[in-house]
């Protein structure tokens, strides 16, 4: 799994970013929050969400939307997903562009949720 270490934090991967962009990340964080426990990882390009492991993050944040991520054990088939990759035997990394905060909605949390269960703790 790749990952980056420093000085990395939250505030600068959210820097310059307007309301319309840190709406959408604090809407994907509230709902990181019902999955349990969890712990953030911020790197230069994007923020990790950590269970035992690494089990979502966002990758590109704009006023224009949101590139979001989480893995799961067998790939889903959705038209709101705009890429589902193999990244390890039983991981596949499932992709999603949001433009509103009306996309992070229950349906996102149950994925997010059994990605938390299945692939993070």
């Amino acid at each position: 799994m790749w990952h980056a270490c420093g000085p990395y934090t939250v505030e600068a991967f959210l820097e310059l970013k307007g309301p319309p962009a840190r709406a959408l990340f604090d809407r994907f964080v509230e709902l990181i929050g019902k999955c349990g426990p969890y712990e953030v990882a911020p790197a230069k390009t994007r923020v990790a969400f950590i269970g035992r492991v690494r089990f979502a993050g966002v990758s590109r944040v704009s006023d224009r939307g949101m590139t979001i991520g989480f893995a799961l054990p067998a790939p889903l088939k959705s038209f709101r997903l705009s890429k589902v990759e193999l990244l390890a035997p039983g991981w596949y990394g499932h992709w999603m562009r949001v433009t509103d905060p009306d996309e992070l909605d229950d349906e996102l949390l149950r994925r997010l949720q059994r990605s938390y269960r299945l692939m993070g703790m």
